[in-house]
């Protein structure tokens, strides 16, 4: 049997991709190779990121683990990249 690989949505960068993809914000992944693409995120899941490049009829399935950046490239700049899982320094 296959082992079960469920999204999970309990993650901030999974939960941060959705809202792109609700919002249909133009995106840009930069892949392990320097390979930059640039397009509308359509769908997630635990293994693939489903992106349509501009022009394009069908959307490029890109692996999770060959990416190496995400980022929003319009809306809200404050949501423009990936929150950063650790907690904010106290004030000196």
């Amino acid at each position: 049997m296959a082992p079960d690989h469920e999204l999970d949505t309990s993650l901030p960068g999974v939960r941060l991709l959705q809202q792109w993809i609700r919002q249909r914000r133009t995106i840009s992944i930069q892949l392990a190779s320097g390979l930059e693409l640039q397009g509308r995120l359509l769908w997630q899941d635990s293994e693939f990121l489903a992106l349509l490049l501009a022009g394009a009829e069908r959307p490029e399935l890109i692996a999770r683990g060959r990416i190496e950046r995400i980022r929003s490239l319009d809306g809200d700049p404050s949501t423009a990249t990936m929150p950063s899982p650790r907690l904010p320094l106290p004030p000196i």
